[in-house]
């Protein structure tokens, strides 16, 4: 898939994310955490290949190359919304809290960075 491939993905994932939202009652929290994941999967990928021509078939080794390109926060982004989709997916195992201040504790540079957006 190329990069407008990846995006048009990401908008279609978008599309079907709406359907559930919003979900006051949590009854499609699974389905939202995996569908965000999708989505972020796809706008990296589209990302990296858009600035960095870079291509990658897995999202295993996808934190590594994001840091070799030294985009930090967006590794930690992904590998933090990964621990969640494991563990709603999976089951309560490693099902660790995501919030700001998980994200955070990771790395006190992103919150100086992200006011710079």
């Amino acid at each position: 898939m190329n990069a407008e491939g990846h995006k048009k993905k990401a908008e279609e994932i978008k599309a079907s994310l709406n359907r559930l939202l919003p979900d006051p009652g949590g009854k499609n929290g699974v389905a939202i955490v995996k569908l965000t994941y999708g989505i972020l999967l796809h706008l990296i990928a589209f990302g990296m290949e858009s600035k960095y021509g870079k291509h990658l078939d897995t999202y295993v080794s996808l934190p590594r190359e994001l840091r070799k390109l030294g985009e930090n926060e967006v590794a930690i982004i992904f590998e933090t919304l990964d621990t969640f989709r494991a563990g709603r997916w999976y089951g309560s195992r490693g099902n660790k809290e995501v919030n700001y201040v998980t994200v955070m504790r990771k790395n006190p540079n992103l919150q100086k960075k992200m006011s710079l957006w």
